[in-house]
């Protein structure tokens, strides 16, 4: 993807994750009323991703596979266009799949649905923090970060969205969750960014959300 996703779109995401991660927490809550935890856990980790299409971890799998690997940036790139997925695709997400399901294990039932919103909607927050600076684009094909900025009633809403659940969960559980999620979607989205020599991608915003949404499931577990 050369082309920078449109900015009005972009500052949609914390809402859709919010909406996502509310489903994903609610359906996890009402199987828990009827069947075991486990199931519950389950439901959560399984609703995050299918309710996606898969689009963030299918980014963080490719770059697990780019990121990692030690050649230079322009066969970092390759990898990303290659649909198979390596070796380093099935450690990250063995790894990361693990502190996932253990993360939600350790959640409260009750706190899954706001809880699960509050992760997902500070993840693609601090995604959205980076793009705003950042380029978007292949090596030699770098555009500056937006040909518009987003709009600012559309941040304004992420802020007061993102705040109002980390005040429903509590003050400081809040503020712990938010930041832990910001300030890792930011460094993964760096990190990207410095392994592909300058831009950034579509994959390397699907890694750093996973990566983020992961450290505030770990954060609200804690």
């Amino acid at each position: 993807m050369a082309q920078a996703p449109d900015a009005a779109t972009l500052a949609w995401l914390p809402l859709v994750g919010a909406v996502v991660g509310g489903l994903a927490g609610g359906a996890a809550l009402g199987v828990a009323r009827v069947a075991p935890h486990p199931l519950a856990v389950v439901t959560a980790f399984a609703l995050a991703i299918v309710l996606t299409g898969a689009l963030h971890v299918d980014g963080f799998l490719d770059g697990c596979d780019a990121f990692f690997a030690s050649v230079d940036p322009a066969r970092r790139l390759e990898i990303l266009r290659d649909p198979r997925h390596g070796t380093y695709a099935f450690a990250g997400g063995a790894v990361v799949g693990a502190l996932w399901l253990a993360a939600l294990w350790c959640v409260p039932v009750d706190a899954l649905p706001l809880g699960l919103a509050c992760a997902a909607a500070s993840a693609r927050l601090g995604a959205v923090a980076h793009a705003l600076v950042i380029p978007y684009g292949r090596a030699g094909e770098v555009t500056p970060a937006f040909a518009q900025r987003p709009p600012r009633w559309g941040l304004a809403l992420d802020l007061v969205l993102v705040g109002a659940l980390a005040v429903g969960l509590g003050v400081w559980r809040g503020v712990a969750v938010v930041v832990t999620a910001f300030v890792v979607a930011v460094a993964a989205a760096a990190f990207a960014r410095v392994r592909l020599g300058g831009g950034m991608t579509g994959d390397a915003y699907g890694f750093a959300i996973v990566f983020a949404e992961v450290g505030a499931l770990v954060a609200l577990a804690a």
